[in-house]
């Protein structure tokens, strides 16, 4: 089994890079930006053509939600293109992709927890570009599972656990947001 992973600096990227460190019976290949652009096709590719992955996952995103907004192009350019240029790659030589996205799919007015078969309808840029990348994965290649995670929380890189864990030692008293709700996902 030879799995490629895309993204192997984010939270979740490192994450699998532990896990399957320990692992023997398997290969693996992670790529950070500076290896692998996913928005480049061709680079994308080679780098699938030369290791023959049976699975793709891709951990890659554009993250910044706020900034979203200001740098839209930029957005769908890393959520949208660079998952396609994966999952057309994955096609090519009969690979499965795995696919992360997020919650922001969804239009975050439900009560009740989101199941994968609700209507989407995100409200930011965001989360458009997510579910650009969803939909170009599900086109460009059959054998693809996507993942929705909410609230990605780890040992590695920057979360809201870490943070209000941080802030919990130096205050007497935390605010936070008020009016949302989710489910945070360890990215272990």
């Amino acid at each position: 089994m030879k799995i490629l992973i895309a993204g192997k600096n984010g939270q979740v990227g490192r994450c699998l890079v532990d896990l399957l460190e320990a692992q023997t019976e398997l290969t693996f290949l992670a790529l950070g930006r500076e290896e692998l652009d996913i928005t480049d096709e061709i680079q994308v590719d080679k780098i699938v053509s030369e290791f023959q992955p049976n699975i793709i996952i891709n951990a890659a995103a554009y993250t910044a939600v706020d900034k979203a907004e200001q740098e839209c192009d930029l957005a769908n350019t890393i959520n949208r293109d660079g998952p396609c240029n994966l999952a057309h790659a994955a096609n090519k030589i009969n690979a499965v992709i795995i696919h992360i996205s997020t919650d922001y799919v969804f239009d975050g007015v439900s009560t009740e927890s989101y199941t994968e078969s609700d209507v989407t309808a995100p409200q930011g840029e965001y989360g458009r570009s997510k579910l650009a990348g969803e939909q170009a994965v599900a086109q460009a290649c059959p054998k693809h599972i996507i993942l929705r995670t909410a609230w990605v929380f780890g040992e590695h890189g920057n979360n809201f656990v870490k943070t209000m864990l941080r802030l919990a030692k130096t205050r007497e008293s935390l605010g936070v947001v008020a009016d949302q709700f989710g489910g945070p996902t360890y990215a272990g």
